[in-house]
């Protein structure tokens, strides 16, 4: 149980784990890497992510993002895995989650074929919090696309590209979420109907607005495929940006599901590569059961305590 928690949760390499539980044993216990993967393959195989993954698809929303990692093997066709040779693969952790559940999956690439594949958002019927990731649009029954990124984007656009009107839509849009958490703040659970008109007359006003200013650069001129691709991106996606302000519920931002891979990014960083599929398998399992006990107010050592191993006992 401790070396679960150690390596999963505090990020520590099986080398170093093993030198620490032989130094704290006083050289009298020494555990191999082998020994510690099979330690945490045994914690991941006493790990059931249905009871989650039920979770999810019975609530209002879910927020779905995707982060790279590198692994030394890959899934390559039904049953097989490849090697790397002098080299790592790229694969992606996924995570789908909720204020009180996370789970997450791995494949080895970021296809729609793979998010059909994990099996949830096939069968969820509510509202997907994504950051504008084109093969998410397949799945669900609404999308409230993420307004951070937007707004960080259009920052971007305003600095680098000189763009007013960018600077102008990111405003609105700020005023607008700042808006909803005051209503929220205040008990309120919707938009003022006369209010919520304004916001949609707005923001097709600076839709139009920016394609007037786009028919006012020449093509290929400075800033001109960046405003080009955002005015589309609003006018396509006016349902989907818009949401957060239609339907409280829908969050403004996608920052739920980019805090759950933030420990992926940070494992990647101090860790290095995973070892083995089964490696990037059991992480997944064991990092969704850490996380979701993490969001429900649960001790962590007490809830790996609690799993039934199956060839060491609880307290190891």
């Amino acid at each position: 149980m401790i070396a679960v928690y150690l390596c999963v949760s505090g990020l520590i390499a099986f080398k170093r784990l093993s030198e620490f539980f032989h130094e704290l044993s006083h050289n009298l216990i020494t555990v191999s890497k082998a020994s510690l993967a099979e330690i945490n393959r045994n914690a991941a195989d006493a790990i059931d992510l249905e009871a989650y993954v039920h979770d999810l698809l019975n609530g209002k929303v879910i927020n779905v993002d995707e982060t790279p990692v590198k692994t030394t093997e890959r899934p390559k066709g039904p049953g097989a895995l490849e090697t790397a040779e002098k080299t790592t693969f790229s694969a992606y952790i996924r995570t789908y989650s909720n204020n009180t559940t996370t789970v997450l999956t791995a494949n080895p690439h970021k296809t729609e074929e793979s998010v059909v594949m994990d099996n949830i958002l096939t069968r969820f019927h509510g509202i997907i919090s994504q950051d504008h990731e084109s093969k998410f649009y397949n799945f669900g029954d609404k999308h409230a696309t993420c307004g951070t990124h937007l707004t960080r984007e259009l920052k971007g656009m305003h600095e680098l590209q000189l763009l007013e009107w960018a600077a102008d839509v990111r405003r609105f849009f700020l005023i607008m979420n700042n808006h909803k958490n005051e209503d929220v703040h205040n008990k309120k659970t919707a938009c003022e109907p006369l209010l919520l008109h304004r916001f949609e007359t707005r923001y097709d006003e600076l839709a139009d607005e920016g394609r007037l200013a786009l028919t006012a650069m020449p093509p290929k001129s400075f800033g001109y495929d960046e405003l080009r691709r955002m005015v589309n991106r609003l006018e396509n996606h006016k349902d989907n940006y818009l949401l957060f302000i239609r339907d409280y519920e829908a969050p403004f931002t996608n920052n739920l599901a980019e805090r759950d891979l933030r420990h992926c990014k940070t494992r990647q960083k101090v860790s290095g590569c995973f070892r083995s599929w089964q490696g990037v398998l059991d992480y997944c399992k064991i990092r969704s059961f850490l996380a979701t006990a993490k969001k429900r107010g649960e001790n962590l050592l007490v809830a790996l305590e609690g799993l039934r191993y199956n060839s060491f006992p609880a307290g190891q």
